[in-house]
């Protein structure tokens, strides 16, 4: 039995040596002073929302408007618009006024 009376002051030693040794590293982090520096540029929450456009005939019409297309039942209105995330045209049955 007497194996066993020095073990837990050895423990206790160890245990004072390695939180010691923590606050050391800890303190020598703090007193190196550096500022912490960013590796990416900050980003936005979101970014702004690009203006979109739908093409007819080589000419970009912005989202909301009304253009005559082609279509196989001939040349009808159609107004531009945005389906989940890509731009498309609304085609409608209304045929284009001739001009």
């Amino acid at each position: 039995m007497t194996g066993s009376g020095p073990r837990p002051h050895r423990h206790r030693v160890l245990s004072c040596m390695l939180a010691f040794a923590v606050i050391l590293l800890f303190s020598e982090a703090a007193a190196a002073g550096d500022a912490a520096v960013a590796l990416d540029k900050p980003r936005l929450a979101q970014a702004p929302e690009p203006l979109c456009f739908c093409w007819n005939g080589g000419r970009k019409i912005a989202e909301g408007l009304k253009s005559c297309i082609r279509t196989t039942q001939g040349p009808r209105v159609a107004t531009c618009g945005r389906v989940v995330n890509m731009m498309s045209w609304d085609v409608s049955e209304t045929a284009c006024p001739e001009s």
